[in-house]
């Protein structure tokens, strides 16, 4: 099922260059959308702006962690790219290395999950921009769909962890950092 997906979305975007260019603006530079969208969130005022810089910090913190855990798990269990496995032309040009996990889904999602719990409106949305990104790197032949879905369910355990610490963290931050009092 996992070659199937990749066969159908990379031929699509081969046969149809609209989505072909697409897939690949959004696999190469669509992850980077969401570390801006962080510093929005962070520092945008209103009533939930205490929860947004709780839940940034904890997305900032369990990414740091997914960068480590990424480095570890791609050399442990490298398991071929779909490129190679398939024989397909990849969309982006990319290293034949180990295609789990998804470093754009599992630092996307570990930057962003925790802000789908504590201000769902934002980061379900943003949730969702991440999954893109990897669906996108699916069409590009660089990932296989379990290697989206696996790295994002890491992810979300990273976000689980890094609450705690990030709630005790928050309110020791410099007075302009700091969420409000209240």
């Amino acid at each position: 099922m996992d070659s199937a997906i990749v066969a159908g979305l990379h031929g699509w975007a081969v046969a149809q260059p609209w989505f072909g260019s697409l897939a690949v603006l959004v696999a190469n530079d669509g992850v980077w959308l969401l570390p801006l969208a962080l510093i929005v969130a962070w520092f945008a005022g209103g009533p939930a702006r205490g929860l947004r810089q709780q839940a940034v910090l904890a997305g900032c913190l369990a990414a740091v962690v997914a960068v480590g855990l990424g480095l570890v798990l791609e050399h442990v269990l490298a398991r071929p790219r779909p490129f190679v496995a398939l024989g397909l032309e990849p969309l982006v040009p990319h290293a034949a290395d180990s295609s789990f996990p998804s470093d754009h889904t599992l630092i996307g999602v570990a930057l962003i999950g925790t802000l789908a719990w504590r201000v769902p409106r934002l980061g379900l949305w943003l949730l969702g921009w991440a999954l893109l990104v990897g669906v996108a790197r699916v069409a590009a032949a660089l990932h296989y769909p379990s290697d989206i879905l696996g790295s994002a369910v890491l992810a979300v355990v990273l976000d689980a962890l890094a609450l705690r610490p990030a709630a005790v963290v928050a309110p020791r931050l410099p007075t302009w950092l700091a969420p409000p009092a209240g």
